[in-house]
């Protein structure tokens, strides 16, 4: 029987965040195909990784190297396997194998770190990130404007290993009969600049909108900026939250609100889309390719534009049409479609 090696640090580099749940659904969903063999390769600290504590790998299939550096040095290391000879090791976070006789496939999620980073951090991440990719048998982006992005940062490339595999949505993201939708607005993700959380606040300031916020917890100088811009009465934190409790919050708001200047993928857009919420959007890297065509794709980020798409899912015949087809285009992107382009590869791989 063929043998896959995942190396799941990501569990270990993560406690949240999108690349460790799409992770955690490919490894859950392949669980399941008695055709394949799986074994994984992780740190103890893995079980700090929300996701990961989701999921149920058997104790005699997970793998620990002998060595134990600090995650500051192993995240970075080649991995030297012994006792086992896996066919196929695909590495949750740019990691190489010590061997040339064992296949590799890696994703490449975004490049964050070439757009918005500089020195010695951009660096080791590029340096990396781009041996993962020279040296493994097939590349898999998460979204066409990633492929896109990969040739214009490394075009020697050969575009015949590289292969699109969307996000997959949870099952855990669907729409709640028991949850009454109000009129809040809510906020996903990590607030780094290209995000463009600034953006959104000064929108709201003068308004009488609550903005939810779902993301690490707020700074001492954030939550001053937040109570100068809003009031301490008019935004709620939610941080290291589940995907049940993100799914109410999606249910409950008005829309979701997401201008970020750049994406790989975007994965709260479809999570929304799939729970019913509309999602105002910035027309930008991959954004359009995974929201669809909206009318809540804003052109810039202008303010005048997102107070108007916000008044526009007030009205309800148009938050029932925008819901429908919300719902229509997150079926582009089940966490099936995803687990079956991953199978194709490495039945491609196995063939």
């Amino acid at each position: 029987m063929n043998t896959i090696l995942f190396d799941n640090i990501i569990y270990s580099l993560q406690r949240t965040g999108g690349i460790s749940s799409q992770w955690a659904i490919l490894q859950n969903g392949l669980s399941h195909n008695d055709a394949i063999d799986l074994i994984f390769l992780e740190r103890k600290d893995a079980q700090n990784n929300i996701y990961r504590k989701c999921i149920d790998l058997p104790t005699e299939k997970i793998v620990r190297l002998r060595y134990n550096y600090p995650l500051t040095i192993d995240r970075y290391q080649n991995i030297i396997i012994q006792n086992i000879k896996p066919t196929i090791f695909h590495s949750s976070y740019y990691r190489c194998v010590d061997d040339n006789d064992i296949k590799s496939v890696v994703t490449v999620h975004d490049f964050t770190y070439e757009k918005y980073m500089s020195g010695l951090r951009r660096y080791i991440h590029c340096k990396q990130k781009y041996k993962a990719i020279e040296e493994a048998d097939i590349v898999v982006c998460v979204s066409q404007n990633t492929r896109d992005d990969l040739l214009h940062y490394l075009p020697y490339i050969d575009k015949n290993k590289i292969q699109v595999v969307y996000n997959g949505v949870s099952e855990d993201f669907c729409k709640l009969n028991n949850v009454q939708r109000g009129d809040k607005l809510l906020y996903v993700g990590n607030r780094t600049k290209y995000k463009n959380f600034d953006f959104v606040i000064e929108t709201l300031t003068g308004t009488k909108h609550h903005l939810d916020i779902c993301g690490e917890p707020l700074s001492i100088k954030e939550k001053k900026y937040l109570n100068k811009k809003l009031g301490i009465n008019r935004y709620t934190v939610y941080s290291n939250i589940d995907n049940q409790r993100l799914n109410e919050l999606y249910n409950q708001a008005r829309c979701l609100i997401y201008p970020s200047s750049y994406e790989g993928f975007g994965l709260p857009i479809v999570e929304a889309q799939k729970t019913g919420c509309p999602v105002i959007a910035l027309n930008a890297s991959s954004v359009p390719e995974v929201i669809g065509e909206t009318p809540l794709l804003l052109k810039a980020l202008n303010r005048t534009e997102l107070l108007s798409a916000i008044k526009m899912v007030e009205s309800p015949t148009f938050f029932e049409n925008i819901t429908e087809f919300g719902n229509e285009n997150a079926r582009k992107f089940t966490s099936k479609l995803m687990i079956d382009g991953y199978m194709e590869i490495y039945n491609s791989i196995l063939s």
